[in-house]
This record gives C-alpha cells, sequence and structure tokens, in this order.
C-alpha cells in the first residue's frame, strides 16, 4: 500500500500572498478610503467597517483622541488612517506589506501619524503587555489555522479595561 503524503502548507506564506495579489482581483478589502471619509473621521464621523455592509456601531467604540489602538491584521487602507484622523495613536499590523503600503499611502496622503508593522497576529511579542486600550480586529481570524494564539496575545497587549 502507498502512503499519500500531503505537503503541510505554510499558511502564513499563503495569506500573505493572496492578500498581496487581492487589489488585482477588486477585493472591497484591498481599496483605500477617499479624502472625505478621513475629512469626515476628522470631524468626529467615523465610520470604520468590520464587514462589508454596516460599519461599526459608534456605541461600540470609546472617544478615540489620544488612545493607542492596535489594528490587528486590519491594514488595507481603511480602518487604520481612520482612527488615525480621529486623533488616536494607531499602530496597524498586518501580515500583507501590500495591504500595509496602503494605509501608509493614505497616512502619507493626508498627513495622519500611523505606524505599521508587518508581523503574525498570533504573535504580538514586540509589544509590551497591556500596551493598547483599544484593539481593532476585521474578521480575519478565519485566516489562521488556531485562533487560540491570538486570542491570548491580543488578551495580553489590550490595558485592563481595554477593548476589542
Amino acid at each position: 500500500m502507498n502512503a499519500i503524503i500531503t505537503p503541510i502548507m505554510d499558511i502564513r506564506a499563503h495569506n500573505r500572498e493572496a492578500w498581496d495579489q487581492a487589489h488585482e482581483w477588486g477585493n472591497p478589502w484591498t481599496i483605500p478610503v477617499e479624502p472625505e471619509e478621513v475629512q469626515r473621521a476628522r470631524q468626529g464621523d467615523l465610520r470604520i467597517f468590520l464587514t462589508p455592509t454596516k460599519p461599526v456601531p459608534k456605541a461600540w467604540l470609546p472617544p478615540l483622541k489620544g488612545l493607542k489602538v492596535l489594528g490587528l491584521a486590519a491594514s488595507g487602507g481603511q480602518q487604520g488612517p481612520l482612527l488615525a484622523a480621529t486623533g488616536a495613536q494607531v499602530t496597524v499590523l498586518d501580515n500583507s506589506p501590500a495591504q500595509l503600503e496602503r494605509d501608509r499611502m493614505v497616512a502619507k496622503r493626508e498627513g495622519l501619524s500611523l505606524e505599521t508593522v508587518e508581523g503574525d497576529m498570533a504573535d504580538l511579542s514586540r509589544f509590551a503587555d497591556s500596551s493598547f486600550d483599544l484593539i481593532v480586529h476585521p474578521v480575519s481570524n478565519v485566516f489562521v489555522p488556531d485562533v487560540m494564539p491570538v486570542w491570548r496575545e491580543a488578551a495580553r497587549v489590550l490595558k485592563p479595561g481595554g477593548a476589542l
């Protein structure tokens, strides 16, 4: 009897490559926000989307000015720049260099302060315990083989009383 050997897939590398190419397919999560959306956020009318059709309810977010916010697997030129436009201190961590570049492009275009970090959302070891007041995390756990390391790391870097 011959054994079938299945190669082990490097999920992180596969996802990085897929998201780096997703803009070519017209994926809506790769389309940077327009200047008008940034201006609305600067004026207090923040509309971020974590799912395709409904913005995050305003009641879910604390006052953002001055808060340390982690956009966890949240690049693409959307959530991070809009959060930064409110006056939050935003760091976006993502696996995709191309998606992070979209955040940097919007930040430069709009004069926003925004830190981008390439990395694995299951390994936030570069951040100290209790580093962030808020973590904004789009529906990206479907791209990891085991969600528990992501949640453990998120809990570790979130300040007591912080929100995810």
